[in-house]
């Protein structure tokens, strides 16, 4: 089971505060969850509306606990539950491990009424005298508003913390309440990946012009290459035609010509003498 208090404080709204009720204590479960609807009408002893909208926190201390469920005194000395006027610890299964917790406030043992409390942090001393039954699951940043208020005598708050409005919330609301959520969690899931896209794709496009201009220089490479090649392969050819056969031939053919005209001009010297 589920249930909710509209909290004000000084008549303005300060939120939600939603608890989850225990199936395992389902007296005093069932108890809370009626006070929360108004469903029972009046009380047989108080006379007053089984209801605990228009209530007050009375009794506030940080670190400690926030005290309420008084809607016939309104400071910790009325109250009354759905079966009368008191009714038994129903167990105490449940420890006060944490803050957050919905325990019963009492006057000893087995004299649980209406009256209740939430704690803010973990108070084992409380075990075995207090039934736990219940927690909140979401809200405490209201509670912490309600801590933040100055407080007087007997701790109670200088202005009033009050339940505007309190309920039970339904099975289907819940459904709705986590659809809700849930489509909102995944809308952020996809606009995260989305972006993540974006990002990729951008650094996609920036990575672009370089491996562009690295496939203009690969592709003008072999160019340049097939040009030194045709260079070197000219030179070559000029190289190979200098050393040709035919051109060797005639250089040696040549110099005997040269040869025998020395030796004519010798020989007519000689003939002269």
């Amino acid at each position: 089971m589920r249930v909710y208090f509209d909290m004000a404080v000084g008549g303005k709204s300060i939120g939600r505060i939603d608890f989850r009720l225990y199936e395992d204590v389902p007296k005093t479960a069932e108890n809370f969850r009626a006070l929360c609807t108004g469903e029972r009408g009046l009380g047989k002893t108080t006379k007053k509306p089984l209801h605990y909208k228009g209530s007050i926190f009375h009794r506030i201390i940080a670190g400690f606990m926030c005290q309420g469920g008084d809607f016939s005194n309104r400071n910790g000395t009325g109250g009354e539950s759905i079966y009368g006027a008191k009714f038994a610890d129903e167990n105490f299964k449940h420890k006060h491990t944490k803050a957050g917790l919905l325990s019963m406030a009492n006057a000893g043992p087995n004299t649980n009424g209406s009256q209740f409390f939430i704690t803010l942090a973990p108070t084992p001393h409380l075990n075995g005298k207090h039934v736990v039954f219940g927690e909140v699951i979401d809200g405490m940043d209201v509670v912490r508003k309600m801590v933040a208020v100055d407080r007087g005598r007997n701790d109670k708050p200088v202005m009033d913390v009050t339940i505007a409005d309190c309920g039970e919330i339904s099975a289907k609301s819940t459904e709705e309440k986590r659809a809700k959520k849930k489509k909102k969690k995944d809308a952020k899931a996809k606009k995260h990946r989305d972006d993540d896209s974006d990002d990729r794709s951008s650094r996609s496009r920036e990575r672009k012009p370089p491996s562009s201009r690295r496939s203009r220089d690969a592709s003008e490479s072999p160019k340049r290459h097939s040009k030194r090649s045709r260079s070197r392969s000219r030179s070559r050819s000029r190289r190979h035609r200098s050393s040709s056969p035919d051109e060797h031939h005639r250089r040696r053919s040549s110099s005997p010509r040269r040869d025998r005209r020395r030796r004519s001009s010798s020989d007519d010297r000689s003939s002269r003498r």
